[in-house]
């Protein structure tokens, strides 16, 4: 989506799209450190609680000031800049305890094949995703707000899904007790 928006409405070439990406690398490997520095002071719940309020608010953002831009190239431009950022700093956050937390809900005989479901799931979005937005580029209110549903959808899931994940431990005793432990 980022792509054709910046060619679009920004007019980037290569060399500006090259030069976004390699910035928006550099923010993400940062962001997996901070992540993993955060993983061992507070629970993967709220680090994916973090994460999930982070791409909200950058959703948000993009829905208020890139739908109908106000001001000039460089008002709208930042404003692009500010919401790619945001939508950056939430993806170490959910990416990491999200593939945490999941291994915790899943049984020990089945983690590989519902990992392998889940990873699935997710490389057919890459897929999806980036087809489906870039047909919307004209209509930034339909891309963001089916973005911000998704993202509110989830987060819902997962404060609702919060006693499940607050007892681990019940996966772990009923499997030492199918074999017999």
């Amino acid at each position: 989506m980022v792509t054709p928006l910046t060619e679009n409405y920004f007019n980037f070439g290569e060399l500006g799209n090259s030069l976004m990406y390699s910035l928006c690398g550099v923010e993400v490997i940062v962001g997996f450190f901070f992540v993993r520095w955060l993983s061992s002071k507070v629970a993967d719940r709220v680090v994916l609680a973090v994460g999930l309020v982070i791409c909200c608010t950058a959703c948000i953002w993009c829905l208020i000031f890139l739908c109908k831009p106000q001001g000039g190239y460089e008002w709208q431009l930042s404003a692009f800049i500010v919401g790619v950022f945001l939508q950056l700093l939430g993806l170490p956050f959910v990416a990491v305890s999200q593939v945490s937390l999941f291994s915790k809900v899943t049984a020990e005989k089945t983690q590989g094949f519902s990992q392998g479901v889940r990873r699935s799931a997710g490389g057919l979005a890459t897929i999806l995703g980036p087809l489906w937005a870039g047909g919307l580029t004209n209509n930034l209110y339909i891309m963001l707000g089916m973005m911000l549903a998704l993202l509110v959808m989830i987060t819902v899931m997962t404060v609702l899904s919060y006693d499940r994940l607050a007892e681990p431990t019940v996966v772990q005793c009923a499997q030492s007790s199918d074999s017999g432990g």
